[in-house]
C-alpha cells in the first residue's frame, strides 16, 4: 500500500481534473503521521482544500450509480483489503491499482469485491486549469531548439548509417540509464513503471539494483558505469562524426563491454535469482552495439592517438561531471528522506499537546466587552489571537486564521484581541482598531474579515480609512481596546501576535502556521476532556 498510495491519490485528481503539485502532494502524504493510512489520504486533501468525503456507503447498484464517476475506494484482493481507485465506464469498472496494475470487470464482480468504503473528491469551481507559464514555456522552446540544433549538426555530416545507428542507441542507452538511477532514488519514471512494477519471484529491479554486485568501489555502482559509458560514447561519436573520424575508439570499447553484460546475466540468475528487466536493457544495447561494430570490423581504422585523447577526454569530463551530479542527487535524496521523517515527528499530535500542556493556563474571559469572534461560538475548541494591524508578523497569523475558518468554521472558536496602546485615541492603530471593532457589531463578520484582510495585507490607512471608513461610536469600541489592553498588560503578554489555545500559549517549537495540522486533533481531545467520568460501581 505504501509503493501505490501517492500514486493512487494522483490518479484520482488527475482523473477529476484537480490540478496539484505533483512533488508536493507525494511529500505531504508521506510526512504524514498517519501514513499509510486512508487519514492520510483525507488529511492531506484537507491540506490543500480539496472538497473530499471519506464514506462507508451500502453496497448496491443504486447507490453505486450515484458517486462521482472517478473515486478511491477499498476493495478485497487476495493481499485482504486494498485501496484502488475507481473509474466508472458505464457498465463496467477500471480498477486503477498502481501504474502496471489495471483492470476492467463488470459491475456485478466489482460489487462483490467492494467493501463500501470510499473517497470522493470535487473540483472546486472556482479553481483554474494549470497552464504553462511563460517561463516555462520558453524553457521547453529553448531545449527543443538546442536538441533540434545538436541533431541537425549530426545529419549535416552525413554519416553512415552504422554510425548513426550507435548514435542513436547510444542515446537510448544514456535514457534507460537515467531511469535504472530514478529507480535507485525511488523516484518514479516511464521505464520504471513499466519494467520495475509487479515485481514477482522471478523479476524485482529493487532486489537487483540493491545487491553487492551492483555496486563497484564505494560510492560507484553499475548504474554509475552505465550512466558515464553511454554519454561518454555519445559525446564521442558525436564528434567524432563531425570530424569525420571513423568510430574505431567506441567499437572497440563495445567489444570490452561484453564481459560486464555475461557477468550481469550470470549475477542476476545464479546469484540474485531474480532479473532486473532494465538492466537486460542495457544488455542489450550494448550487445546491438558490438553487433553493429562486427559488422564493421573489416572497415574500421587505424587507431590514431587523436581518437584516443578525444576519447579519454569525453570520458574524463564525464565520469567527473558525474559524480558531481550524482552527489547533488543523493544528497537531494538523503535531503528529502530527512524532511519526510522531520514533518512526520512535527506532525505528531502528542508531541505538540505534551508541549501544549506544559504552558500554564490564562483565562480569556473578559466580561462588559464587545470583542471579535468568528467560527463556532458554541466549540469546546477556543483560539485567543492576539494581534496588533500594524505588526509584521501578524500578517501571516491573520493570513492562518482565514485559512482555519475557511477549512474548520464548524470546529473552532477564534477571538481576536488586539494589544495596542488605546491612550491616543487620534493614533493610526486605535483609528483602525475601533472601526474593525464597529465594523464586525454594525455589519457582520464578512466585513469585519475583509477589512481585516485589507489593514493586514498591505494597504495604507489613507487607503483603507477612504474604503471602510472611521468608527462613529468611539466610546464605546476604545473602551473595549482598554480592556484587551489592561488584560494583556495583566498577563505580561507584551508582544504580537500571541495565539492561545484554550488558554495556553501556543508552543514555541512550533511555527504558527503549524497550527492547521492540529486542529481537529485539538477538537478531539477538547471534547474527550469534556466527557464526565463516570463510574459505574
Amino acid at each position: 500500500m505504501k509503493d501505490s498510495l501517492v500514486y493512487q491519490t494522483q490518479q484520482l485528481l488527475k482523473l477529476n481534473k484537480i490540478s496539484f503539485d505533483k512533488e508536493e502532494l507525494a511529500f505531504q502524504i508521506k510526512s504524514h503521521p498517519s501514513y499509510p493510512s486512508l487519514h492520510a489520504i483525507t488529511g492531506v486533501l484537507d491540506h490543500f482544500n480539496i472538497e473530499n468525503l471519506a464514506l462507508d456507503i451500502p453496497v448496491n447498484e443504486e447507490t453505486l450509480r450515484q458517486l462521482p464517476l472517478v473515486f478511491l475506494a477499498q476493495i478485497h484482493t487476495d493481499k485482504g483489503r486494498e485501496f484502488a481507485v475507481i473509474k466508472n465506464e458505464g457498465l463496467d469498472y477500471e480498477i486503477i491499482s498502481n501504474a502496471t496494475q489495471k483492470v476492467t470487470i463488470p459491475l456485478g464482480e466489482f460489487l462483490k469485491i467492494f467493501t463500501g468504503i470510499i473517497v470522493a473528491v470535487e473540483k472546486d469551481p472556482e479553481q483554474k486549469e494549470n497552464q504553462t507559464s511563460v517561463n516555462q514555456l520558453l524553457k521547453n522552446i529553448v531545449i527543443a531548439s538546442a536538441v533540434t540544433l545538436f541533431l541537425m549538426l549530426f545529419l549535416m555530416a552525413k554519416p553512415s548509417t552504422s554510425n548513426t545507428l550507435f548514435f542513436i542507441f547510444s542515446i537510448l542507452g544514456v535514457y534507460i540509464s537515467a531511469s535504472i538511477y530514478s529507480q535507485e532514488l525511488g523516484e518514479e519514471s516511464i521505464l520504471g513503471n513499466a519494467f520495475c512494477s509487479g515485481e514477482t519471484e522471478s523479476k524485482s529491479c529493487d532486489d537487483v539494483l540493491s545487491s553487492k554486485g551492483a555496486k563497484i568501489v564505494k560510492g560507484f555502482k553499475i548504474s554509475d558505469l552505465s550512466i558515464v559509458y553511454f554519454i561518454g560514447n555519445t559525446l564521442t561519436i558525436y564528434l567524432l562524426t563531425l570530424l569525420g573520424i571513423g568510430l574505431t575508439t567506441p567499437i572497440i570499447l563495445s567489444f570490452l563491454a561484453i564481459p560486464i553484460t555475461i557477468y550481469s546475466i550470470y549475477y542476476q540468475y545464479a546469484v540474485v535469482k531474480k532479473w532486473c528487466l532494465l538492466c537486460l536493457s542495457i544488455v542489450g544495447i550494448l550487445w546491438i552495439q558490438a553487433m553493429i561494430g562486427g559488422v564493421n570490423v573489416y572497415t574500421l581504422e587505424t587507431i590514431s592517438i587523436q581518437d584516443v585523447v578525444l576519447t579519454g577526454l569525453f570520458f574524463s569530463v564525464t565520469f567527473i561531471g558525474w559524480n558531481f551530479i550524482a552527489s547533488l542527487l543523493n544528497n537531494k535524496k538523503d535531503f528529502k528522506k530527512n524532511k519526510i521523517n522531520f514533518f512526520k515527528f512535527k506532525k505528531n499530535f502528542n508531541l505538540f499537546n505534551a508541549l501544549l500542556e506544559k504552558s500554564k493556563t490564562i483565562s480569556t474571559n473578559l466580561s462588559d466587552t464587545s470583542e471579535i469572534v468568528f467560527g463556532a461560538i458554541d466549540s469546546s475548541l477556543h483560539i485567543t489571537i492576539i494581534t496588533n494591524p500594524f505588526c509584521g508578523h501578524c500578517k501571516a497569523v491573520h493570513t492562518l486564521i482565514e485559512t482555519v475558518l475557511k477549512k474548520y468554521p464548524d470546529n473552532v472558536k477564534i477571538q481576536v484581541r488586539f494589544n495596542i496602546n488605546p491612550e491616543n485615541v487620534d493614533s493610526d492603530s486605535v483609528k483602525v482598531t475601533s472601526r474593525l471593532l464597529e465594523l464586525y457589531h454594525m455589519q457582520g463578520k464578512d466585513s469585519c474579515m475583509d477589512a481585516m484582510h485589507d489593514i493586514y495585507g498591505g494597504f495604507t490607512v489613507e487607503n483603507w480609512v477612504q474604503k471602510w471608513g472611521t468608527c462613529k461610536d468611539t466610546t464605546t469600541y476604545i473602551k473595549t481596546l482598554k480592556s484587551q489592553s489592561t488584560w494583556c498588560i495583566d498577563n505580561a503578554i507584551n508582544f504580537t501576535p500571541e495565539i492561545l489555545i484554550n488558554g495556553k500559549s501556543f508552543p514555541r517549537e512550533y511555527d504558527r502556521s503549524d497550527l492547521i495540522y492540529f486542529i481537529e486533533d485539538l477538537e478531539e481531545n477538547c471534547c474527550q476532556e469534556l466527557v464526565p467520568n463516570i463510574s459505574y460501581s
